[in-house]
């Protein structure tokens, strides 16, 4: 998708993982300094799930 497609506004998805997923997904979003969001979203893209490209993106704030 284009980052034009995405218009609809977000939404909340909450999933229960297994504690070892989740702490994994910790470890890789601290080394990668991103958040575990952009991981996610960058995994479901790969499995084929359809993610605005706009989506995938880190969203926090940089300091100047």
């Amino acid at each position: 998708m284009k980052s034009s497609d995405h218009e609809e506004p977000d939404e909340f998805l909450q999933v229960q993982v297994p504690a070892i997923t989740k702490r994994d997904l910790g470890h890789r979003a601290v080394e990668a300094r991103e958040p575990i969001r952009l991981i996610v979203l960058r995994a479901l893209a790969a499995y084929g799930v359809p993610v605005p490209a706009d989506a995938i993106a880190d969203r926090r704030r940089r300091p100047r």
